[in-house]
């Protein structure tokens, strides 16, 4: 198979809505207002370039080009080809936002209503040697849909408005197959994307073309037994053909197993051939922080009259994974993922898409985005239901760092009008693709049917939006609870299914059984004191945490970028849109509570340093409240990455700049880790070792005054087994002045990091400032590493600078050394800070 690639040089016009595909004849004849671009392409891409609008990620600048989405948009595309003759030719455009319509030489060859699946069509017939044109009509797709279909669904979708976020919003949104949040969503504007947004191609064929591998393995005591599934189409319509096929699997150049087919018959049409291997001692695929991640080569050859050949090359783990919900007791079950048979807790995050304008999202900013989760120590991403399918680029990164993925259809926060034959027809051809797509990756771990639809729109739950689930009328659940499930047992069956997030129980987002997202009793509580109270979440008793969250700012630099200024003050239209709709002056309601009165007259530095620490402690605490949970399996907070800049869930931000809380979250997720909480007046320590080998944790433990005067300790080693939780110890709590000092756990082995018991919100503990002392500065190759010590106790000790650093905003407990490192190419001298 040959691929002729036809992304470079493309024009783009624009016309009249109204200009349906009929008009092609006349937009080629416009002689003026043509831009060009390479694909894939948003058209606000050449818009920005050429100067027409400015970026809409910055400012307010979005409100000024919604025009975009009120047009029509021609892309054309001219090339040359030689003699094709002989051969079978596809055009495959990968993704195209959305209605769209496609001609080829001025014939019309389609049209397509999906972001999420690509157009593919016979184009032999209307290709010719030479000069050769393609032209597509695009729109959003909103356009089409009335009024009259809305009431079809009974107008159950959420808007961003109804919670007090203007400018975002469109019931449309459910009747088109489209990215769900470029109307607009809590995290980030409306900028209702159009274009085409996939690679496009000419893939020409000899006779027969292997349209797909599946590969499924099973093991047993130290052997592996893999079946390889090859999908080949034969090409001629009325004749048979034979082929020879080879699959091989190898392991760093050195040959595993080899299984040769000779002389098959291929009869028109599509042919199954089925492949299966043995491996001895298999080299297994484990999640970050359990193991490391090896990858096996699959590589299937076709051979036709001894010379036509065909080849497809897979990158492969080899593993077991299984969702166990067995009885616990009562009504509640587990929720609880095993890798090659060990429990394996999942800690990590909701991934969004990467930009309000995705087109423009590069490989290196998906690069550096897992490179920056793995270094938080995560192993599980959830991709989640009203954004995108990632490229392949992504799922191969994570299957060579170790990121499992749940991974949502895109199907968020809406009824869906799966009532509709031609819905469910577009439904299924997705599920379709992205299954068999997705399906032999070794970081799939679970496929889920939507995002908070079971939840939000069950008449229990929320009977305001007066919708009832009914078998005639399902309204996207027949998508979710049957149509899946079937494509899924088909195409993938070993990689586990839930039916939404959250689901389970008698109602979704029950404790008992499955995922919760854990929202109104936490940061989207209509009490304030249970947004930013962060030991509330010592009382989670759920199975599994799939979104949680709190806000918080990004650092100056950021803010100056999206703010498209440097003058700028925390008012005005710009500012309040960069601000979560969910924030409602949580962010100072923090810093009230845990730092210092009239927070809204702090400078702008003052401001992200306090808001940042707020937000660092809630999400370091709360992950900690629940991986301390024995019964708890999971703990995923919304969210990692950003669309847009602005005060907010994430951790890193648009501009991929670590916040604060990104140094919180990173602790708190350490594989092996002690936790101390205070239990009706006993200290207990929890030991967590997420790994695949034993652990110790040694050091000292007992009461220590914040200045370094009263040191009251022992020796304590706890055990740590290897994929282990456990309670190692429990005590009562020493009488002591835990407003002028705390229980301390001070590490020597074992763990990266001392421990101290929070008693009390960090404004009432009374501790004087005590001096940073530096005991050691190191420049190893682009790194300074930096000891530090301290005679009290520090909070928040930081390196003053935009430094990238192992850890930051760190406590120093009294007398501890902490070895950081700093990314510092120069060796510039460094710099530290405090926040109190």
């Amino acid at each position: 198979m040959e691929k002729i690639n036809l992304n470079r040089g493309w024009k783009l016009h624009d016309s009249p809505l109204c200009w349906e595909k009929e008009k092609l004849a006349e937009v080629k004849l416009y002689q003026d207002g043509w831009l060009t671009c390479d694909i894939p392409a948003d058209v606000r891409m050449p818009l920005i370039e050429k100067g027409i609008i400015k970026d809409p990620v910055v400012a307010d600048h979005c409100l000024e080009s919604e025009w975009v989405e009120k047009r029509a948009w021609w892309f054309l595309k001219e090339f040359d080809l030689p003699d094709l003759s002989g051969k079978t030719i596809e055009l495959v455009m990968e993704a195209l936002d959305t209605k769209s319509d496609i001609f080829i030489n001025g014939q019309y060859a389609g049209s397509h209503r999906s972001v999420h699946y690509p157009f593919v069509c016979p184009a032999g017939h209307m290709l010719r040697e030479g000069k050769n044109e393609i032209a597509v009509r695009v729109t959003t797709g909103l356009e089409e849909v009335t009024d009259e279909q809305l009431s079809q669904i009974n107008w159950a979708v959420c808007r961003e408005d109804d919670n007090g976020g203007k400018y975002r919003s469109d019931y449309r949104r459910a009747f088109v197959r489209r990215p769900q949040y470029t109307v607009g969503w809590d995290w980030g504007p409306r900028v209702v994307t159009c274009g085409i947004v996939g690679d496009v191609y000419l893939q020409c064929s000899e006779k027969a073309v292997i349209r797909n591998v599946e590969i499924r393995n099973r093991l047993q005591g130290e052997k592996a037994f893999l079946t390889v599934t090859a999908e080949v189409e034969s090409l001629p319509m009325i004749s048979t053909q034979s082929c020879d096929l080879q699959v091989s699997v190898s392991y760093e150049e050195q040959v595993c197993a080899v299984s040769v087919l000779k002389n098959q018959l291929l009869t028109s049409g599509t042919n199954y051939f089925c492949v299966d291997l043995e491996i001895d001692h298999p080299m297994l695929w484990w999640p970050n922080g359990y193991g490391e991640q090896p990858l096996y080569r699959i590589a299937v050859d076709m051979v036709l009259d001894h010379d036509i050949k065909e080849h497809r090359e897979i990158t492969y783990g080899i593993r077991s994974l299984r969702l166990d919900t067995s009885p616990l007791e009562g009504e509640n079950r587990k929720f609880q993922f095993y890798v090659n048979d060990v429990p394996v807790f999942c800690r990590g995050g909701d991934w969004i898409p990467n930009d309000s304008i995705y087109a423009r999202v590069t490989d290196r900013k998906i690069e550096k985005l897992l490179e920056e989760a793995v270094n938080a120590n995560f192993n599980m991403l959830r991709i989640w239901g009203g954004g995108l399918y990632e490229r392949e680029y992504f799922y191969q990164l994570c299957d060579q760092k170790g990121i499992l993925i749940w991974q949502d259809f895109m199907f968020a926060c809406a009824t869906y009008p799966d009532h509709l034959e031609w819905f469910r027809a577009e439904a299924a051809k997705e599920l379709e693709y992205q299954t068999r797509r997705l399906g032999s990756h070794a970081c799939m771990a679970l496929f889920c049917g939507s995002n908070e639809n079971h939840w939000l729109f069950n008449p229990q739950d929320n009977p305001q939006w007066q919708v009832d689930f009914t078998r005639e009328k399902p309204l996207g659940l027949y998508i979710a609870n049957v149509l899946a499930k079937k494509i899924i047992h088909a195409n993938c069956p070993d990689i586990p299914y839930w039916n939404s997030s959250p689901y389970g129980g008698k109602l979704p987002n029950d404790d008992s059984c499955g995922d919760v997202h854990r929202w109104h009793n936490g940061f989207m509580s209509k009490d304030m004191e249970e947004r930013i109270e962060p030991v509330l979440y010592d009382e989670v008793r759920s199975r599994f945490v799939s979104e949680y969250g709190c806000v918080g700012p990004c650092c100056v630099e950021s803010i100056q970028e999206y703010m498209g200024t440097n003058e700028y003050e925390r008012t005005g239209r710009a500012w309040e849109m960069h601000c979560n709709v969910f924030e409602k002056d949580s962010v100072y309601a923090g810093i009230r509570k845990h730092y210092l009165d009239d927070p809204e007259k702090l400078e702008m530095e003052e401001y992200v340093l306090y808001g940042g620490m707020f937000q660092a402690l809630v999400l370091g605490y709360s992950l900690e409240a629940i991986r301390a949970r024995m019964d708890c399996y999971g703990a995923l907070f919304w969210m990692y990455n950003d669309t847009w800049g602005e005060t907010g869930w994430t951790i890193v931000d648009y501009y991929l700049r670590r916040k604060i809380s990104y140094y919180a979250v990173k602790r708190a997720l350490a594989p092996v880790k002690l936790i101390m909480r205070c239990d009706k007046g006993e200290l207990v320590v929890w030991g967590l070792n997420d790994s695949n080998t034993c652990a110790e944790a040694e050091g000292e433990l007992g009461y220590v005054s914040f200045d370094g005067s009263i040191r009251k300790l022992r020796t304590v080693v706890f055990k740590l087994p290897a994929a282990s939780r456990q309670c190692v110890l429990r005590e009562k709590l020493p009488v002591e002045d835990y407003r002028k000092g705390s229980i301390m756990f001070l590490a020597s082995r074992g763990v990266e990091d001392s421990v101290c018991l929070r008693m009390d919100d960090m404004r009432n503990l009374e501790f004087e400032k005590s001096q940073i002392e530096i005991v050691q500065t190191k420049q190893i190759g682009r790194c300074t590493h930096v000891t530090l010590t301290s005679r009290g106790y520090i909070h928040g000790a930081y390196v003053k600078g935009n430094y990238s650093c192992s850890d930051n905003y760190f406590d120093i407990l009294p007398g501890e050394s902490r070895e950081i490192l700093v990314e510092n190419p120069n060796g510039q001298e460094l710099r530290f800070g405090q926040v109190r």
